[in-house]
C-alpha cells in the first residue's frame, strides 16, 4: 500500500500523449509532478520529459507570457501587489475617502470584488446595477481602475480568462496557435468551474483542442462514521487511529482533513505530536522531522526568522518596543553565537528590562550606549560590533531621498547583512527555504516600480510587510506519511486513508459569505457563492463525495458537543453509505499506564552554609521565607527570579519609589510638625513641587516627545494632590513630632544567624519615644504583621532593631488617594497615631515586639539552614504571583489533603 507515487484516473496516459494537466490548486500540481517522476523511476528510465502539470493561475500566466513574447499582445499582467497599488491609487483619488487614515484594507476588498465580478462574467452588468452607497462607490472605483489599466497597458490577473478568450476568438495569434503549445487539456481537482473559466475552455475547444476533466477516484473498501462526545476526544481518537493504521501499513499515506484548519492548527499539532511523535516533545528536537506535516502554510510575516528581519528594518527609522528588542537579543537569527548566548540573556534580564524609561522602547543608538556601559561589555563585544555596523548602515539610509523600491530592496539587503541576520553555522533546509522566500518577497517589492513612482524608505518597508503578510510559506513537502490539510487542498490527490474531522452540522459545510461591495441582486443573478443555499449545498456535497472516493479507507467524525453547542452529523453525509462504528471497534484500548512505585531517596546532602557577611535582600528575605521556604531559597539563594515585566509609563513599583523619595526630600528640609504648620499653602505647594520634580527627574530625563512631557506633567499633578492630602493628615496629628530619620540605611544588622542591610522609611520622635513608619502606596493592614508567618515583616523587623522601651508606636503610612489615606498601626497610648489598632496577641507594644523577635529569628534560622520546603502559606493566594512554579512543581493534592485533615480535626474539636 503506497498512495504517494501513484497516478490515478488516466493522468499518466494523458501526460504520455502530450496533454497539459491543469489542476485546481498548487498542492495537486506538486503531487502529480512527484507521481510522474516516481513512475518513471519505477519504470527504470534514466531520463524523461518533465510532466506538463500546472495549477490554473500559473497556466494562464504562461499562456499570456507566450503571447507577449511572440508579440501578439502587449499588456503587462499585474501581480497581486501591483494590483493592490493600482487600487490604492484609485481609492486615494476619491475625495469621499479623504477622511480615511489608510486605504490598504479597502483596496484588498475592492480587488476581491473585482476578482468575483470577472470570474462570474458580470463586468458589463455591473455598470447598470442598482445598489446602496457602498456598491455605487465600488462601481465608480471599478471604472476608474479599468480606465487606469487601459491607459497604462496593464491587465488584472482576474481578467486573464476573459482576455485570453478574446485573443483566441479574434485569431490574433493565428488559428493554430494554441494547438502548437498543447495537444490536449486535462483538468484535475476542480470542485467548481467559474463562468469565466468555462468560457475560456469552450473557446479552446473551438480551436480543435480536446478538453476533458479527469475524475480521480480510488476503489473504496471502507467508509465509516464515528461519533464522539466532545472535540478534544475526536482529535485524540483520530491521532490514535492514524498511528495504528501506519503501524499496520508502514508505506501508506494518510490525509487528515479539517474544514477550519487554520483556527485549529496549534491544537492539532499538539495532539498529533503527543500521540504520533512524543520524541518531539524534547525542546532540542527538530520539529521538522515528524511523521506528519501541514499542507497549509503560514504567512511569511509570522515566521520567526522574518519577524527578526522586520524588527531590524524598523529600527532604522524608529525606536523598537523593549519586548521586540528583547526578542532580538535572544533570537538565533540576529548575530547569535553560542559563546554569547548567556551574556545576551543576562543583559536582557538584568539591564535592558530594568532601564528606566517612560515608554518601553529604545533606539538602536540607545541600545549601543546602554551596552557600552554594561558590566558585561567584554562578553558582548561581538554583538556590539554588529550593532555599530548596523547603525552605520542605518545612518546612511536615514539621509537618503525617495527612490525606487528596487533600490530600497538592495539597501534592506545591505542592512540585514550588516546585522548578521539569519547567519548560523549550519543552516537547516527550512531556514534556507525561508531565506529564498524572503528574497522572493524583495523581488516582488521591486515589481512595484512599474508605475515609476519614487517612495520613502518607510513606504517601501510598509509595502514589503504587506507582501509578507499576503505570502504564504510552507516548507517543501517531506512526503511525510500523514498530511494535514483543508478540504480544498485535497482536491486532485489520492491517499491510502482519509480521516475527515469536524463533520458535524455546525462545522461542515463551512458558511459562505457574499461580497459587501457588489449589489446583492447582481450576485444572486450571477449565482455567486453565498447567494443560493441550494447551489452552495450542492458544491459542498460534491466536495464531500470527492473526499469520500479519494482513499480506500475513509472515516468521517464529529463531536456531539462542540464549542457552538450540541450537534448531529452533517446533512451532507446522508447520501453516503457510511458504516457507523463504535470507538472500541475502531482503535485498540489504550493500555493502562504502569504506575511505578515512588523511589524514596534519603536527602543527606547539606545545603552549603551562608557566608559570614551581609546577605543581599534585606527584609524581603524574611517576607519570602514566611510565604514559602522554597520561594525564599530560589529567589534569594539560587537567584532564580522571573523576568521583570515591561510596562509603559511609571508602574506601581516606580510610583511608590517616587513617593518615598519626594517625602524623604520634604522632611529632610521641613523636619518638624511645627515647621509644617507654620508654612502657608503656597510655601507648602512650592516645596512639594520641588521635591516631586527631584523625585521624577530620572523619568523626566527619559522624556523624548511632547506626549512624554504631558504624561510627566499629569504625574506631577497627581503626586501633588496626593502628597498635599498626606501632609494635611500629618499636620493634624495630635502629638507634635520631629522626623529623626528618613530613608535611613542600616548596613549590618543581626537577626538570629542572618546579617542583613535594611532601610527604614521613617522614624519620628514624639513625646516619650519614637514612632516607626513604613510608607505604603498599595493595600496594607496591621494584620499583615501577625502570625508566625507575617505577610509584611518590615515594620516588625524595624521594631526589634529599635529600643523597645523607647518605642511609642509602629504604623503603616498609607499614602493613597481617597478614603484609604491613613496612618494606622499599634501605639502605646491614644493620640500617638490618628488610627490606632488594638493588638490581638500581646498586652503591650513591648510584648508584641518580643513576640515579633521570636517569629523573625525563627524565619531567619529557617532561611540560614536552607529550609526550602514547598510550603505556601495560603494556596492559591501565595502562589498567584510566584515565579517559581516551574521549579517547585507544587503538588496541590497534598495541600488539599492537609486542608481536609484540618477540617476534620476542627470538626472533632467542635463535637468534643
Amino acid at each position: 500500500m503506497d498512495g504517494r507515487g501513484s497516478l490515478q484516473g488516466g493522468i499518466a496516459q494523458a501526460l504520455e500523449q502530450g496533454a497539459v494537466v491543469v489542476t485546481g490548486n498548487q498542492r495537486a500540481a506538486r503531487t502529480l509532478r512527484r507521481g510522474w517522476d516516481q513512475r518513471n523511476r519505477d519504470l527504470g528510465h534514466a531520463t524523461w520529459t518533465p510532466a506538463a502539470v500546472l495549477p490554473w493561475d500559473a497556466w494562464l500566466t504562461s499562456l499570456w507570457q507566450r503571447l507577449v513574447v511572440e508579440g501578439h499582445v502587449a499588456q503587462m499582467i499585474l501581480n497581486r501587489t501591483q494590483e493592490q497599488v493600482v487600487w490604492q491609487t484609485v481609492l486615494e483619488a476619491d475625495e469621499e475617502l479623504a477622511s480615511l487614515r489608510g486605504v490598504d484594507s479597502l483596496a484588498a476588498m475592492a480587488a476581491e470584488a473585482w476578482r468575483l465580478i470577472n470570474s462570474y462574467d458580470g463586468r458589463q452588468r455591473l455598470r447598470g446595477a442598482i445598489g446602496n452607497f457602498d456598491t455605487r462607490s465600488f462601481q465608480k472605483w471599478a471604472w476608474a481602475f479599468e480606465r487606469l489599466c487601459h491607459s497604462e497597458d496593464l491587465l488584472s490577473q482576474s481578467q486573464l480568462e476573459d482576455r485570453l478568450s478574446e485573443v483566441l476568438e479574434s485569431g490574433i495569434a493565428g488559428s493554430t496557435w494554441f494547438g502548437d503549445h498543447a495537444a490536449r487539456i486535462a483538468l484535475v481537482g476542480f470542485d467548481r468551474i467559474t463562468p469565466a473559466q468555462q468560457r475560456l475552455l469552450r473557446t479552446i475547444q473551438s480551436t480543435g483542442i480536446a478538453v476533458e476533466e479527469l475524475q480521480i477516484t480510488v476503489p473504496t473498501q471502507r467508509q465509516t462514521l464515528v461519533e464522539v462526545e466532545e472535540s478534544q476526544q475526536e482529535l485524540s481518537l483520530a491521532a490514535r487511529w492514524v498511528r495504528e493504521f501506519l503501524e499496520e501499513n508502514p508505506n501508506a499515506t494518510v490525509a487528515v482533513i479539517v474544514p477550519a484548519l487554520e483556527a485549529e492548527r496549534r491544537e492539532i499539532d499538539r495532539v498529533f505530536r503527543e500521540v504520533l511523535a512524543p520524541e518531539l516533545e524534547d525542546i532540542r528536537a527538530d520539529s521538522d522531522t515528524g511523521p506528519y506535516e501541514f499542507s497549509l502554510g503560514m504567512a511569511l510575516a509570522e515566521i520567526p526568522m522574518i519577524v527578526a528581519a522586520f524588527d531590524l528594518l524598523r529600527w532604522v527609522n524608529e525606536p523598537l518596543p523593549l519586548e521586540r528588542v528583547s526578542s532580538l537579543l535572544l533570537s538565533p537569527y540576529f548575530a547569535m553565537t553560542a559563546e554569547q548566548r548567556t551574556a545576551r540573556a543576562a543583559f536582557d534580564a538584568f539591564e535592558l528590562r530594568k532601564t528606566r524609561m517612560l515608554r518601553p522602547e529604545i533606539t538602536l543608538d540607545g541600545l549601543i550606549t546602554l551596552m557600552d556601559k554594561s558590566k558585561r561589555r567584554q562578553h558582548l563585544s561581538q554583538l556590539l560590533g554588529v550593532l555599530r555596523s548596523t547603525q552605520r548602515v542605518a545612518s546612511r539610509l536615514q539621509g537618503l531621498d525617495a527612490r525606487t523600491n528596487a533600490e530600497w530592496a538592495e539597501k534592506m539587503r545591505e542592512l540585514l547583512a550588516a546585522a548578521a541576520w539569519g547567519t548560523k553555522a549550519k543552516e537547516t533546509s527550512v531556514q534556507f527555504q525561508t531565506r529564498l522566500k524572503w528574497e522572493s518577497a524583495l523581488d516582488e517589492l521591486a515589481t512595484l516600480d512599474f508605475d515609476g513612482v519614487s517612495v520613502e524608505f518607510a513606504q517601501s518597508l510598509a509595502a514589503l510587510e504587506r507582501i509578507a503578510h499576503q505570502t504564504m510559506f510552507a516548507p517543501e513537502s517531506r512526503d511525510a506519511p500523514v498530511q494535514i490539510m483543508g478540504p480544498l487542498e485535497a482536491a486532485g490527490s489520492t491517499f491510502d486513508a482519509v480521516w475527515f474531522l469536524r463533520a458535524g452540522e455546525l462545522s461542515w459545510p463551512t458558511p459562505t459569505s457574499t461580497n459587501s461591495l457588489l449589489p446583492w441582486h447582481l450576485q444572486r443573478e450571477l449565482k455567486m457563492p453565498g447567494t443560493d443555499i441550494n447551489l452552495d449545498s450542492n458544491h459542498a456535497r460534491r466536495m464531500t463525495e470527492r473526499i469520500a472516493t479519494s482513499a480506500g479507507t475513509v472515516i468521517f467524525s464529529y463531536a456531539k458537543e462542540s464549542s457552538e453547542g450540541m450537534q448531529r452529523q452533517s446533512s451532507l453525509l446522508s447520501e453516503l453509505t457510511l458504516e457507523t462504528v463504535n470507538i472500541p471497534d475502531l482503535v485498540k484500548e489504550e493500555p493502562e499506564r504502569t504506575v511505578l512505585e515512588l523511589e524514596q531517596v534519603a536527602d543527606t546532602a547539606k545545603v552549603q552554609p551562608l557566608p559570614d557577611r551581609v546577605i543581599r535582600g534585606g527584609a524581603r528575605i524574611l517576607q519570602l521565607q514566611a510565604a514559602c521556604g522554597f520561594r525564599a531559597f530560589s529567589e534569594q539563594r539560587l537567584w532564580a527570579t522571573e523576568l521583570q515585566s515591561i510596562e509603559p509609563g511609571i508602574d506601581a513599583k516606580e510610583s511608590g519609589i517616587v513617593v518615598h523619595q519626594a517625602l524623604e526630600l520634604f522632611w529632610n528640609e521641613v523636619k518638624t510638625q511645627d515647621a509644617l504648620r507654620s508654612m502657608t499653602r503656597e510655601e507648602r505647594a512650592e516645596a512639594l513641587d520641588w521635591c516631586i520634580a527631584q523625585a521624577l527627574q530620572k523619568s523626566a530625563e527619559a522624556s523624548a516627545t511632547e506626549w512624554d512631557e504631558a504624561y510627566m506633567e499629569v504625574q506631577h499633578l497627581r503626586l501633588r494632590r496626593l502628597l498635599t492630602d498626606w501632609l494635611e493628615l500629618e499636620s493634624n496629628r495630635e502629638l507634635p513630632f520631629e522626623v529623626k530619620l528618613s530613608e535611613k540605611e542600616f548596613e549590618d544588622v543581626h537577626v538570629g544567624p542572618l546579617r542583613l542591610s535594611v532601610r527604614m522609611d521613617r522614624v519620628d520622635v514624639v513625646e516619650g519615644g519614637e514612632v516607626l513608619i513604613d510608607y505604603k502606596t498599595g493595600q496594607a493592614s496591621p494584620s499583615d504583621w501577625l502570625t508566625s508567618r507575617p505577610d509584611a515583616p518590615q515594620l516588625p523587623l524595624y521594631a526589634i532593631l529599635s529600643q523597645a522601651d523607647q518605642l511609642q508606636g509602629v504604623a503603616f503610612g498609607l499614602v493613597r488617594a481617597g478614603e484609604g489615606l491613613d496612618l494606622k498601626g499599634y501605639a502605646v497610648t491614644s493620640g500617638v497615631l490618628p488610627s490606632m489598632t488594638r493588638m490581638k496577641d500581646a498586652a503591650t507594644l513591648e510584648a508584641q515586639v518580643e513576640q515579633w523577635r521570636r517569629v523573625l529569628v525563627s524565619l531567619a534560622e529557617e532561611f540560614h539552614s536552607g529550609d526550602a520546603r514547598v510550603r505556601p502559606k495560603t494556596y492559591p493566594g501565595t502562589c498567584t504571583h510566584c515565579g517559581q512554579r516551574l521549579l517547585c512543581r507544587l503538588d496541590v493534592s497534598l495541600l488539599e489533603e492537609e486542608d481536609e485533615q484540618e477540617d476534620s480535626s476542627a470538626s472533632e474539636v467542635s463535637r468534643g
